[in-house]
């Protein structure tokens, strides 16, 4: 990973992406930098949670500026675990920038082919997923937390970006953002069964942790595993290997108790 101090904001870029930068602008931020305080310090950029809107939005407005874009190019989604994909269009454009009820409903993975237009999925343990397709200029991201990486959302985006836009998944960059680590994400017996139901018990996915029958999840590598049976290629897919708990200090992380949410972006440029 590539760390980055763009207007008092650390941020994050990803090596597989090097070589486009006159085509698509990226990010993962982090927690530094913003102007919210307490439990949200400091820079958060989740509408959905108790921290006044106000910082929030004062938030997304630095983060837009350290990018060189307004507050309007971005695009949020109400993200509820699901396998919803939404193809972002230029009347999109905004939509849950500045409040959550205008956010696009029920969804965990955007895609565009609109040149301007940021899509940013938020998180605080769940697995942030970037994708560009180069050879047609589209794009995409999701969110899969535990749930969305055992139903295998990113392979929905995928499928949405091949039938949109024509991608051959075999010519897709992913970039794999910072989450829960398998070095850290504990769970139970719940979880331990939709893991082995989606993946197989010998998947690599699963290791046990010590505690009391609970084994810890490798969701970089279950998403690893949903991308290439989706069809990218395996030297095309790059884990961030950033665990939010470990690095708690710059990344929001649920389990720690935060409240807060940090964001994973990528936006075509208008130059293109």
């Amino acid at each position: 990973m590539i760390y980055t101090v763009c207007e008092q904001l650390t941020l994050l870029e990803f090596p597989c992406f090097k070589g486009f930068e006159n085509t698509i602008s990226h990010f993962v931020s982090t927690r530094l930098g913003g102007s919210s305080c307490n439990e949200y310090s400091s820079l958060n950029l989740g509408l959905n949670q108790a921290d006044l809107p106000k910082n929030v939005i004062e938030n997304r407005s630095k983060l837009a500026s350290s990018l060189g874009i307004l507050i309007n190019s971005y695009v949020f989604a109400r993200q509820t675990h699901s396998r919803n994909v939404f193809r972002v269009r230029e009347e999109d454009r905004g939509k849950g920038s500045l409040t959550r009820e205008t956010a696009i409903a029920d969804t965990d993975g955007m895609i565009t082919n609109v040149p301007g237009i940021c899509l940013v999925t938020l998180a605080a343990d769940c697995v942030p997923i970037l994708f560009f397709d180069p050879e047609n200029s589209a794009i995409g991201v999701a969110h899969a937390g535990w749930k969305g990486t055992v139903i295998r959302t990113p392979e929905v985006v995928v499928s949405a970006m091949v039938n949109e836009f024509g991608t051959n998944p075999s010519k897709v960059l992913v970039a794999i953002g910072p989450s829960a680590g398998p070095c850290c994400y504990e769970v139970g017996s719940d979880v331990i069964a939709e893991v082995e139901k989606s993946f197989g018990k010998d998947s690599g996915t699963l290791a046990p942790s010590g505690t009391n029958g609970k084994m810890k999840f490798d969701m970089w590598e279950a998403n690893r595993i949903t991308l290439i049976e989706a069809g990218v290629n395996q030297q095309n897919i790059q884990p961030a290997c950033i665990c939010t708990l470990c690095q708690n200090e710059l990344f929001f992380s649920a389990r720690k108790g935060n409240l807060g949410r940090f964001g994973a972006g990528i936006m075509l440029k208008n130059s293109i």
